[in-house]
């Protein structure tokens, strides 16, 4: 194994992206490739949230007007309510993370 092709591991990995259901379940290291599953991972279409932490949240774009249940652990990391599974990432993973 090469030391560049290590380097490029950790910092592809060093960055902790977490699915942060509204239950308060939360995993670790997600993964979402493709839009869909983006979609899928927050029941619908995303809207992206930015945070005054450094975080940014992806949220279910229709969430309120679907009455979802609010999600406590997103809202304390946005300072406002959240409702809904959400994906949760470091403003530096963001674009990354979209594309």
């Amino acid at each position: 194994m090469s030391k560049s092709f290590l380097i490029f591991v950790l910092l592809k990995y060093n960055s902790m992206i977490q699915l942060i259901k509204s239950n308060g379940e939360v995993t670790d290291n997600f993964t979402a490739d493709t839009l869909k599953e983006k979609q899928d991972a927050v029941g619908g279409y995303i809207e992206v949230v930015a945070t005054r932490k450094g975080k940014v949240l992806i949220v279910n774009e229709e969430g309120r007007m679907k009455r979802l249940k609010k999600n406590e652990k997103a809202s304390d990391i946005a300072g406002f309510d959240i409702v809904g599974d959400v994906i949760c990432l470091d403003e530096k993973d963001y674009h990354k993370f979209l594309n």
